[in-house]
């Protein structure tokens, strides 16, 4: 045999031998790990289902009692096995991304209430704090919100959640303005300051993160025009200094238009025009038989 081609054959089986080393079956310990792999992504992925659940359930449970969704809860019923990393405020608002059209009380059933009156009454109440609070500058004194509380007949009884029971139609504003804290629609916060002989305390009120959400820059523009009954070129001017909101023409309405009726389609007559054709023709049957 040449040389050559004896060289050319060993260099084939060297480049087989490779190949059968490249190609060796797993050992039973490298398969059972590969399966464990699987077997955990396919776990991972359920755990991680169920959180999303547990905290979807717990999200839509604090919406309903208008709770402050906060870390606290999510970590103790819903992920109790996550660890936090990043420090927050601890607290979240449930914030609906649905159309308008699928928001209405028909679809969407309002927060826990005992009374309809008595819902209304208070957010009527919170709304109007809140309008007080943001058009002070987004903070305002508790002697000032006590001034302007007296001006609406509440500085010491409110509407209860139930006016209609007898026995107790009002609360005290203290107790309401501690339900509003609670939900997140106002902030309190107690500063100390050293003045002369002691110190002295001072109360300083906040919207807060739900009161954000529910009562947007549009919703207090719209309280303000019903207040002042109706837009003007004076009103809207200071609107877009106070809440920064964009220009708008005096007498627009705040309502949105209905979308017209769809025209039929293209050969068709519509409804109304076809019971036309049909009270023309039997007119002319009865003209006929006559």
């Amino acid at each position: 045999m040449p040389p050559q081609q004896r060289r050319q054959r060993q260099v084939v089986e060297d480049d087989e031998d490779e190949d059968m080393h490249d190609q060796a079956p797993q050992s039973p310990t490298d398969a059972d790990y590969d399966g464990d792999e699987r077997m955990g992504g396919v776990g991972q992925r359920d755990e991680t289902s169920q959180l999303i659940k547990n905290l979807v359930r717990y999200a839509l449970a604090c919406e309903y009692s208008r709770t402050p969704i906060r870390r606290d809860g999510i970590r103790d019923k819903a992920a109790k096995s996550q660890s936090q990393k990043e420090p927050t405020s601890n607290a979240y608002v449930l914030v609906s991304i649905l159309p308008e059209e699928y928001t209405t009380p028909a679809i969407i059933a309002p927060s826990k209430v005992q009374s309809a009156d008595g819902e209304a009454s208070y957010i009527a109440l919170y709304t109007m704090v809140i309008a007080i609070i943001t058009l002070s500058g987004g903070e305002l004194s508790d002697p000032r919100l006590r001034r302007h509380l007296t001006r609406l007949n509440a500085a010491e009884n409110m509407p209860s959640m139930n006016p209609n029971d007898e026995t107790s139609p009002s609360e005290k504003t203290d107790i309401v303005l501690q339900r509003m804290i609670k939900q997140g629609y106002l902030v309190r916060v107690t500063e100390s300051r050293t003045a002369g002989a002691g110190d002295e305390e001072s109360t300083i009120w906040h919207v807060g993160p739900r009161g954000k959400v529910e009562v947007d820059k549009d919703v207090l523009a719209a309280f303000v025009r019903t207040i002042y009954g109706g837009s003007s070129d004076e009103l809207e001017k200071k609107m877009q200094v106070s809440l920064k909101i964009k220009e708008r023409k005096p007498g627009a309405p705040d309502t949105v238009d209905e979308e017209p009726e769809e025209a039929p389609p293209e050969g068709d007559p519509g409804p109304s025009t076809r019971r036309r054709g049909r009270r023309r023709q039997t007119e002319v049957e009865d003209g006929d038989s006559e």
